[in-house]
């Protein structure tokens, strides 16, 4: 199976749940890292995210409503977040232009057939 080593990332610039990541068709995707980072230098917020198994109709908490100081990070390593073609990997920030997402991706090509 071969493999690919990429990044996604987003200003989150509104309160709105935001999709970060979309595992492409014919791959799975493991998340290995994810880093939220407070780019205010005055005021905290909170991070929520989620992930959405399409095959099941369902979305997931991965951490809720977590606090993220100023001028700060949240980092999650050796995150290990494995999605299938379709999965979407989402955030939330509490104030809008604070907060960016990272994610460092391992995608799995599925060859079809």
């Amino acid at each position: 199976m071969a493999v690919r080593i990429i990044n996604a990332a987003s200003a989150l610039s509104s309160t709105d749940l935001t999709t970060v990541y979309t595992c492409p068709a014919n791959f799975s995707a493991t998340i290995k890292e994810v880093w939220v980072t407070n780019i205010d230098g005055t005021s905290a917020a909170d991070i929520t995210l989620k992930w959405t198994d399409t095959s099941a109709s369902a979305t997931f908490d991965l951490v809720s409503t977590a606090s993220v100081a100023a001028d700060s990070y949240l980092r999650i390593n050796d995150a290990n977040i494995f999605l299938e073609a379709g999965d979407i990997f989402k955030a939330q920030a509490s104030a809008a232009n604070d907060l960016t997402v990272s994610l460092f991706i391992e995608e799995q090509i599925k060859p079809a057939g």
